[in-house]
């Protein structure tokens, strides 16, 4: 600090004292130097705010303060405070204005460090959230596409259908929530609504929950309802308390004199210790020697470093100051101290000694701990969470762009993982789950960077040392790792990984980045068949944008109900008649016109539509039979085909009965036809339940695509089958090939012993069906009939090849010619 002063207004120089000489790195013995000369050397506009101060003191007598940026030698920039005020004779008459400038350098950084830390803590709380939720105009939750974030996250149950106000809620809190859907219904928006209900289930016997959200509007201002998010918080109002009821155990033990106290006067060999200062170091009162250079050892030497520093600012300030150390005691433990220090003066002000206080806070220190774990933690597999990673990820990407390194981010999501969950339980889920993150610890090593994002998903941060190309084959270990069999409580556990892999820096220069590119790696492992690595590639994000858009499309056409559905008839063999027709499903898209169904069924299965649309088929499909029936035609049966998303995500056995009473469909009409997909997806026990109520009803069940995939003969024998459907490979060929034939011979044998029809798909030619003839299977269906064709065609079709057989000559008659010729080429 030093001192400035002026006796004449007009008068272009200051008297500087030598201490604001130094300040101002002027030169030594500069007692009058210029305004301008100082003023031009502060930074901004601070010259000019000193200008105006100085003369408006002059004219009016005001003291002021101005404070400003100031370029010293070096190029140092400091930040000093200018104060003024006028100085008055007898008369009052204004003759001088002086003042002081103050070095405030270090106070301004440390209130820039504070506001910056509230800011980043501002930031974490603001973004940090477990699930979203959704409400409708009568603030009853909804289920959303992605609803499983609400059922699994820790303490939650399914609250579907229900407001906040029908939840358990405890009963200190209900004012609360009336008071918050008086909100709601004023359409307000929220923040960090906090409340409790009960869950017995749950240790406490509460789940606290933090919730935010907006109101949503339509195009045309209609409130739709809300939409938020919400954390479970829990664990961490828990953890609040006991850090409240430790630290007011502090508070009590410091008014009871608890707190050791220590003394030391400057230029002392010793320092005066009170007894609770000897038990918290953990020494023995009798044996040490409390000299200044024996206490400061106790510290060890970093933080003895730090209290001497914290001394010598305790003096120089005249202030108390305080610091948090740890330290390690003699019997090898170690402790949390709080250090509080100020200086002790004498009669004129002079610094003679230091007196302060040492406090136990580990408990305290550990509480915060636990804190921070359960903020940057997933509280189920002790990982790192999403918030931790995306703070490791940036440090990685940052090292790759200062060192010049490389490194890669994987993101891993569990196959099947939803069936574990509901067939064996969410207890069983949450032990997968864990058993998952114990297994990838100790296949990728402790220098592996670990995290589960949320659900099923995990990410990974591999060791620095891996190489790029070892990536891919770190991936392969772990798809291979977890494909085998997991013993859990309940029994083994069947699941598979898909892995999305992101090379850093080229495929991310951002958190963001990286992230969405590895995600849409893991995106098109999916699409590929799932158990896979795949390496992101920039032309999966144009082929991602593509699916969406057809996903978009095929949504709208569901919707809109511009789908159709052809048919192809199945001749039995014996008879020579047309017995039925399989329902299949055709899209002309607005743009690109014809789908084909190998296209966009997969998009359906993965974007959820083919819920939607399996049972649009039936219903188209139950109400043309019936229509046909109805102007006239024989009845003939109708095949459809189920997606094993129907049995998993609806109630498929009443959605079918529902339809049969709707179009009023002869239930023995109807067949169902299962592909063997179904085997690995579901439970057997709760196929048979919903097979065995389908054959209850009278629709009849075909086993579709056998030998295509996951065949099994137990299956076969246990559940309530009536058909077989042979793949159409195993047709193909046959007519040349003997080992083929035999093959197809010991399939339909197989079937008859079961007690079940076949029906062999694919034939394209005479000679196949001539075989299977031969063979005894019962109905052919393939082009050598006839090709899928439009509703209004298929009677004409399935007559025309009922004639042609009862003819001598194999040409058809001109009828029938007519017929066919109605038929439009195409699958």
């Amino acid at each position: 600090m030093g001192y400035w002063r002026s006796i004449e207004r007009t008068s272009p120089d200051l008297w500087l004292s030598p201490e604001l000489v130094a300040i101002y790195d002027l030169e030594p013995g500069s007692a009058h130097v210029a305004m301008t000369r100082i003023r031009s050397r502060y930074l901004g506009d601070a010259p000019d705010r000193l200008k105006a101060a100085y003369y408006h003191c002059w004219d009016t007598g005001e003291p002021y303060v101005v404070e400003g940026d100031y370029r010293g030698a070096e190029d140092r920039v400091l930040t000093f405070a200018v104060y003024g005020e006028a100085e008055r004779d007898a008369a009052g008459v204004i003759t001088g204005v002086s003042g002081i400038v103050k070095d405030v350098t270090d106070e301004r950084r440390a209130l820039t460090r504070l506001a910056a830390s509230q800011a980043s803590l501002t930031d974490f709380v603001d973004t940090a959230s477990d699930w979203c939720w959704e409400t409708d105009t009568e603030h009853r939750f909804v289920d959303l596409s992605l609803k499983e974030h609400w059922t699994r996250s820790p303490g939650r149950r399914n609250f579907s259908s229900r407001t906040r106000r029908d939840m358990p809620i405890i009963p200190e809190d209900r004012a609360k929530m009336d008071e918050h859907f008086q909100d709601l219904e004023a359409r307000r928006p929220f923040k960090d609504f906090v409340y409790s209900y009960l869950d017995p289930s749950k240790e406490g016997g509460r789940v606290s929950v933090r919730s935010s959200g907006k109101p949503i509007f339509d195009a045309n201002g209609a409130f739709l309802g809300y939409r938020g998010t919400a954390s479970d918080i829990t664990q961490l109002r828990q953890a609040e308390e006991l850090l409240n009821q430790r630290t007011a155990a502090l508070r009590e033990a410091h008014r009871m004199g608890k707190i050791g106290t220590w003394s030391y006067r400057l230029g002392s060999e010793r320092v005066t210790l009170a007894d609770e200062c000897i038990t918290l170091f953990g020494l023995e009162a009798a044996t040490f020697d409390p000299t200044h250079a024996n206490v400061l050892a106790c510290f060890g030497a970093s933080a003895a470093e730090q209290v001497i520093k914290l001394q010598r600012e305790a003096i120089r300030s005249r202030t108390t100051q305080a610091i948090d150390v740890q330290v390690v005691r003699p019997d090898g433990s170690s402790a949390d101290l709080a250090l509080t220090c100020e200086p002790e003066l004498d009669a004129a002000g002079e610094a003679i000694g230091i007196i302060g206080t040492v406090q136990d806070i580990t408990e305290r220190k550990e509480a915060q701990r636990q804190l921070e774990k359960l903020a940057y933690h997933d509280p189920l597999t002790g990982l790192a969470n999403r918030a931790l990673f995306k703070r490791e990820l940036a440090t990685v990407l940052d090292a790759c762009f200062r060192k010049g390194t490389s490194g890669a981010l994987l993101l891993l999501d569990l196959d099947r993982f939803k069936e574990v969950n509901d067939s064996l339980g969410h207890a069983a889920g949450d032990e997968l789950l864990s058993k998952v993150g114990v297994l990838l610890r100790a296949e990728l090593g402790r220098n592996a960077f670990i995290a589960r994002l949320g659900g099923d998903e995990f990410a990974v941060l591999p060791d620095p040392t891996t190489g790029a190309d070892d990536v891919e084959m770190l991936a392969a270990r772990i798809v291979d790792r977890l494909c085998g069999p997991i013993q859990l409580s309940e029994g083994e556990a069947f699941i598979g990984a898909t892995i999305g892999i992101a090379h850093l820096p080229i495929d991310g220069t951002t958190v963001d980045e990286a992230m969405r590119n590895a995600d849409l790696a893991l995106y098109m492992a999916k699409e590929a068949g799932r158990g896979r690595a795949m390496v992101f590639e920039p032309a999966y994000a144009q082929a991602v944008e593509q699916r969406l858009d057809l996903a978009r499309h095929l949504r709208h056409a569901v919707e809109a109900g511009t789908l159709h559905a052809h048919y192809q008839p199945q001749v039995d063999l014996s008879s020579h008649k047309v017995t039925g027709f399989e329902a299949l499903l055709r899209w002309n898209h607005p743009e690109r016109g014809p789908i084909p169904p190998n296209e966009f069924i997969p998009i359906a299965e993965s974007s959820g539509l083919i819920v939607d649309l399996g049972l649009w088929i039936l219903r188209e499909a139950c109400t043309q039979a019936r229509a046909w029936i109805d102007q006239g035609f024989k009845p003939r049966s109708v095949a459809v085909n189920v997606s094993p998303a129907q049995f998993w995500n609806m109630d498929f056995e009443t959605a079918v009965s529902a339809v049969l009473a709707e179009t009023g469909l002869p239930p023995h009409l109807l067949c169902l036809e299962l592909t063997e997909s179904l085997f690995v997806d579901h439970t057997e026990h709760r196929i048979s339940r919903t097979l065995t109520a389908l054959s209850a009803l009278g629709v009849r069940l075909a086993l579709d695509d056998f030998g295509s995939g996951y065949s099994s003969l137990g299956y076969l024998t246990r559940l309530p089958f009536d058909r077989l459907k042979v793949d159409r490979s195993f047709v193909d060929g046959i007519s040349t090939r003997p080992e083929k034939r035999k093959l197809l011979g010991g399939i339909i044998a197989l079937s008859r012993g079961l007690g079940m029809s076949v029906v062999a798909e694919g034939a394209e030619l005479q000679a196949e069906v001539d075989v299977l003839a031969d063979l005894d299977c019962d109905c052919v269906q393939g082009y050598v009939f006839s090709r899928p064709v439009p509703p209004e065609t298929a009677p004409l079709i399935a007559d025309a090849i009922e004639r042609r057989f009862q003819t001598i000559s194999p040409s058809l008659a001109p009828d029938d010619e007519a017929a066919f010729a109605a038929a439009p080429i195409g699958v």
